[in-house]
């Protein structure tokens, strides 16, 4: 036989056999409401036939009173011991019974259940407008373990009396424990937010506005928006009452924060402020920038703060700083100049004939924050912020070029010539005459006098083009490339490109110079890169000056730069004749370096007999 689980007087549980237990408390009973009938009394009291009749009918009361307490305690006993682990019978959960699950069956069924209601939808409209937001959307959150916690709770308090009342109430009918809820309210504070933006009736606080110079005041307006505490309660009481919820979106006036009044005081200090332009300057030149050009880049930002609002100025300064550009680039922008120099045997050392320039780039969002700062302050005179590029050839620092002495002289005479082309040697010598070579550039003839044209001032004289003499623009220019290679070759430059006359000219040979020692440039046809060229490269640390001019009947051409210590020999020249009436003429040129390191070359000239 089973056994059942009591509590003893202490309300300690223990298990026992039912009959036994029965047996025992009804005997107990028995002997303290029944009179004691056993014989040995010495003396009785004499009592009338119906006073015993009716103790005997009361006893027997007593005892089925008792009997029915034991039989109600020993169910309700049981009763326990079989709900020990599940919510007790006629319990729900919201809509959702769970009497006599065990709590998690009951966890999963609410589930299930809270799933479906955070799906479902709550529908606001406000005049042709309609929003059905899930109650998930809104920030709504079921908790499931709260609920089935407080559903299991029933009918276990610590009170006796509570945990009968408990009873009762399930006796009657179904307990309903209200789901438990929660709302994101960060969730649901931004779904509001977007409502008003579909609505689009916010209050407008009362704003400055700036047309030109003139200031005036927009002025406020009232708006509307949600009722935020009414549709929060909506909301919820969607979740508790498990029904659809349908209704006019509840709304509420929203005042400005900012009047029309309050901005007087702000209206007239920024109309002050446009009175007036900003002033700016740049290498002596002045500039007024009219307040009406700025104010369309001004910002203001209200802010509504206790004591009245707070205005405060700005610009847009990538706008502004576009503006400034578009008006002064062309006035400041420009790129440096070199100044243009010359060997000055008077002062032992190179001059500027025309001072250089130093190139200049608007720093327009450095401007922008300038003329802003003035604007905004005390409208101070502004210095037009530039970038400083300066010249690689610079009057104020000759010195770095390291020009500190003459390397070589070549010279031609060029006597008894036709005055076109006497007229040809001094225009070359004119565009010649200052060419300044960096350390490490290659020196080009072509490029230092340019393209020989009539418009350069050139004239037609006297040519060799293949062999055959003729007339043509630039005829004897030879001249002039014949002495910058004496110049060259005698100051150890590195020769790169040089072609010989392909016809012996004796006007070459004179005062000592011999055949060999000439050089010739042709320029046929338009591209540069085909035409024959007379260059040599500076090997030194520093630039090189080539100073030309005519002293008639003298061409001189004199290379200065810096002197590195380096020994130039130039070796006499030799001649053969080939064969037929050709002629040939070779010299060797040896360079001693500083360092010990020699470099020799013999140059060859063939010169093709008279008419070949």
């Amino acid at each position: 036989m089973g056994q059942l689980l009591f509590e003893n007087e202490a309300g300690i549980p223990y298990y026992g056999l039912p009959g036994v237990w029965v047996r025992r408390v009804t005997g107990r009973l028995r002997d303290t409401v029944l009179p004691d009938t056993g014989e040995g009394s010495e003396s009785e009291p004499e009592h009338p036939a119906w006073a015993g009749r009716i103790g005997r009918v009361t006893s027997r009361l007593l005892l089925v009173a008792a009997v029915a307490l034991l039989v109600s305690a020993i169910g309700l006993f049981a009763f326990r011991a079989a709900y020990a682990d599940k919510v007790l019978p006629a319990i729900a959960v919201g809509d959702v019974n769970v009497g006599g699950m065990t709590v998690n069956q009951a966890v999963a069924t609410v589930e299930q259940r809270a799933a479906e209601l955070e799906r479902g939808t709550v529908t606001f409209t406000w005049n042709d407008q309609e929003w059905t937001p899930t109650l998930a959307e809104l920030g709504a959150e079921i908790d499931v373990d709260a609920s089935v916690d407080a559903a299991y709770a029933l009918g276990r308090e610590d009170n006796a009396v509570a945990r009968l009342g408990i009873a009762n109430e399930l006796l009657r009918g179904d307990e309903h424990v209200p789901l438990r809820t929660t709302v994101d309210r960060a969730v649901l504070a931004q779904w509001f937010e977007s409502v008003n933006a579909d609505m689009d009736q916010r209050a407008v606080d009362a704003t400055l506005v700036i047309d030109g110079s003139e200031v005036t005041i927009s002025p406020e307006q009232n708006g509307t928006v949600v009722d935020e505490a009414e549709a929060t309660e909506l909301i919820l009481g969607a979740l508790q009452e498990l029904e659809p919820v349908a209704v006019e979106l509840p709304t509420t006036v929203e005042l400005p924060a900012i009047y029309a009044d309050d901005l007087e005081s702000a209206r007239n200090d920024l109309a002050g402020a446009l009175d007036s332009p900003v002033k700016v300057t740049f290498e002596g030149e002045a500039w007024d920038i009219p307040p009406a050009e700025l104010a369309r880049y001004l910002t203001i930002e209200t802010t509504a703060v206790p004591g009245g609002p707070s205005v405060t100025l700005g610009f847009e300064r990538d706008a502004l700083a576009g503006y400034l550009r578009d008006e002064f680039a062309g006035s400041i922008n420009r790129k440096p100049v070199d100044a243009r120099i010359a060997w000055s045997a008077d002062q032992g050392g190179v001059v500027a004939l025309d001072p250089s320039t130093d190139g200049a780039a608007l720093r327009s969002s450095a401007f922008a924050d300038d003329v802003a700062g003035s604007f905004l302050g005390d409208r101070d005179l502004v210095e037009i912020p530039v970038v400083v590029t300066k010249p690689e050839i610079d009057s104020n620092n000759l010195d770095a070029l390291g020009i500190d002495g003459r390397l070589a002289r070549g010279t031609s005479n060029f006597v008894g010539g036709a005055e076109a082309r006497d007229n040809n040697i001094y225009v070359g010598t004119n565009l010649l005459n200052g060419e300044l070579i960096a350390p490490g550039e290659e020196f080009s003839f072509n490029g230092a006098v340019g393209e020989i044209t009539y418009d350069n001032g050139f004239l037609d004289a006297g040519v060799i083009e293949n062999g055959i003499i003729g007339r043509d623009v630039g005829g004897g220019i030879c001249q002039v490339s014949t002495t910058v290679f004496r110049a060259a070759l005698l100051a150890g430059m590195p020769i790169t490109e040089w072609w010989p006359h392909t016809l012996r000219l004796l006007g070459y040979e004179r005062d000592g110079w011999t055949a060999g020692y000439d050089a010739s440039i042709l320029q046929a046809g338009s591209n540069p890169e085909y035409w024959g060229d007379f260059r040599f490269r500076n090997d030194t640390d520093g630039y090189m000056l080539v100073h030309a001019w005519n002293d008639y009947p003298y061409n001189i051409v004199e290379i200065y730069g810096n002197d590195d210590g380096r020994e130039v020999q130039v070796g006499d020249a030799q001649f053969a004749t080939p064969g037929g009436d050709g002629y040939a003429a070779w010299f060797t040129r040896v360079i001693t370096y500083a360092d010990g390191t020699v470099a020799e070359r013999t140059f060859e000239s063939y010169y093709s007999p008279p008419g070949e």
